[in-house]
């Protein structure tokens, strides 16, 4: 039960060459390095190096590896490719969710789950979600148990007639996590998670959210996973499903007709846990821890263990690391941003001037070329301004990982950072927040007044603004999404600025709407349908096609010789 650790991914990205599969080294070697430095390590660290030994994978350089052809491979690989751009997703969640994608095209396969596990993980492997001849074979089976086992559910509730397509896909979503977590354990950073869990519980104060004690442990740890490792909503679910219910996750457990029957309380308890109300309020607070444990978790991975017995000599591998995260995040943010404009112009803005155009032409008999312009060129220059107009943190901040750092690894240091203390002020008076919230609606109302006198100005008709509007919402929208990145760096408060305190209250509303189409709009993309129909089916069975043809021909030589 909780407080549990869970699987994801830390500072991970996936590679195309499938080198997510770090080497490990001899833990062995390193437990017995730790061992003369217990006297000076903080508890907390000490059961996480402790966890991380215990975790230890020893790999048989031996057995049998999924092996493709390279050349058919990269049909696949750039097709992926493709995707990538007309489906914007966070770089940590594309494998998993191509994975829940073949998944879902593969049930409707008449396949067996062992030759429907082989054909999932070739398609991995073709598009260099792992390297070729790298992933072993006996994954298979265990795959194999894992579809056995979440189809088996859904075939008993179809049965009973109790499984919608909802339903559906949310059990294919759930089988899909265990999928990825079964071909990627993320040992070192389930450990993490329970490590900043250890530091930061005993110093959040609740304030007028108090609760119980269960409750808060619970929802102090989801915030953790959330920070830490960045999961989406189905890898949230499965991460509460695999510690509150571990039947459901174990292979060894076979009462398919009892999981079925506990399923909709299952699920009812796993959603009303990752809705809990605290959850949003937890996120920032905790975010700003998320940075030391960053640091440290890379200085582990790629230090000798002698570095905790010279403070100096982490101090100084802790800033250099800093300068090399923050300029890590100015490329990421460059490149996040180029894709996230090239996703909208591909999906939404493709189908906007497809609306604007006909109607300039059947309605007003005439293409208003200001206005066009403005939509097409506007958006760009938008998200350009939003991206380079980021702030990035300094020394002060780099001061206060560094001290935060130390008091993750140190006993004895004194504590500044990870001290107890209450993050939510008194609860406001309800005639102020009646106040406050009309405020706001005023505000609401205000920023698209503006708008409209905006769109008027330049004659804008009907369609060419509604098109305006929509694309400035979710281009600002995603704009402040990109830059919210780079809170993930920062441990210290920033001061509010003069330009800020007058603009925010007019953005805000904006931004709010950019949100909401984004979550709903999202969902019309055709372009997304048609690769699903048109192009990934018969495009994965050509490949397949293709691919057995060469070991054909590959076996046909082996006889002549």
């Amino acid at each position: 039960m909780f407080p549990p650790v869970g699987g994801s991914a830390i500072w991970r990205r996936v590679e195309s060459t499938g080198a997510h599969e770090m080497k490990r080294r001899d833990f062995t070697e390193v437990s017995n390095r730790i061992t003369p430095m217990e006297n000076i390590l903080s508890k907390p660290l000490k059961a996480f190096l402790e966890q991380r030994v215990s975790h230890a994978v020893v790999e048989d350089a031996d057995e049998a590896k999924i092996t493709i052809n390279e050349a058919v491979g990269a049909i696949a690989f750039y097709y992926e490719k493709i995707r990538s751009v007309v489906e914007y997703q966070d770089e940590h969640l594309v494998r998993q969710n191509a994975i829940r994608r073949i998944l879902g095209r593969r049930t409707l396969l008449s396949q067996t789950t062992e030759k429907m596990a082989e054909k999932i993980l070739r398609e991995l492997v073709r598009s260099r979600y792992f390297a070729n001849n790298t992933l072993p074979a006996r994954n298979i089976h265990t795959i194999a148990r894992i579809i056995e086992r979440y189809l088996g559910i859904i075939e008993i509730l179809q049965k009973q007639r109790q499984c919608s397509d909802h339903d559906e896909e949310w059990l294919l979503a759930m089988a899909s996590c265990a999928i990825d977590e079964a071909l990627v354990p993320m040992d070192d950073e389930e450990a993490l998670v329970k490590l900043m869990y250890d530091m930061v519980a005993s110093n959040v104060e609740l304030g007028r959210f108090a609760t119980d004690n269960k409750t808060k442990a619970i929802q102090i740890y989801l915030g953790v996973y959330r920070v830490l490792l960045k999961p989406d909503t189905h890898r949230l679910r499965y991460f509460v499903l695999k510690h509150s219910f571990p039947a459901w996750t174990h292979l060894e457990e076979d009462n398919l007709a009892a999981l079925a029957h506990s399923y909709k309380d299952v699920r009812s308890v796993i959603e009303l846990t990752i809705n809990h109300p605290l959850g949003k309020k937890l996120f920032p607070l905790l975010r700003r821890f998320r940075i030391p444990f960053a640091v440290l978790h890379t200085i582990i991975l790629n230090q000798p263990p002698e570095i905790f017995q010279n403070p100096e000599q982490l101090d100084a591998e802790v800033r250099k690391l800093c300068e090399g995260f923050y300029a890590s995040q100015k490329r990421r943010l460059k490149t996040r941003s180029v894709r996230a404009f090239i996703y909208v112009f591909c999906t939404k803005m493709v189908l906007g001037m497809g609306l604007e155009i006909p109607y300039d032409l059947l309605v007003m008999h005439h293409i208003r070329f200001l206005p066009l312009s403005i939509n097409v060129l506007f958006p760009p220059v938008l998200l350009a301004v939003i991206a380079l107009s980021t702030r990035f943190p300094g020394k002060d901040n780099t001061d206060r990982i560094s001290q935060a750092v130390k008091e993750i690894v140190y006993a004895d240091q004194e504590r500044t950072v990870f001290v107890p203390r209450n993050y939510f002020a008194a609860k406001t008076n309800v005639a102020l927040y009646v106040l406050f919230t009309l405020l706001y609606v005023v505000m609401f109302g205000l920023s698209f007044t503006l708008l409209a006198w905006f769109l008027r100005a330049f004659e804008f008709n009907a369609m060419s603004g509604v098109v305006f509007v929509l694309f400035f919402c979710l281009i600002t929208f995603f704009g402040i999404t990109l830059r919210r990145s780079v809170k993930d760096l920062i441990m210290t408060t920033a001061k509010p600025s003069l330009f800020g305190v007058f603009l925010d209250p007019l953005l805000l509303p904006i931004v709010q709407v950019g949100r909401w189409l984004s979550s709903n709009v999202s969902k019309v993309n055709v372009f997304v349908f048609v690769l699903d129909v048109l192009i990934e089916l018969p495009l994965q069975a050509l490949i397949e096609i293709t691919e057995d043809w060469f070991q054909f021909i590959r076996d046909k030589k082996e006889e002549i010789d």
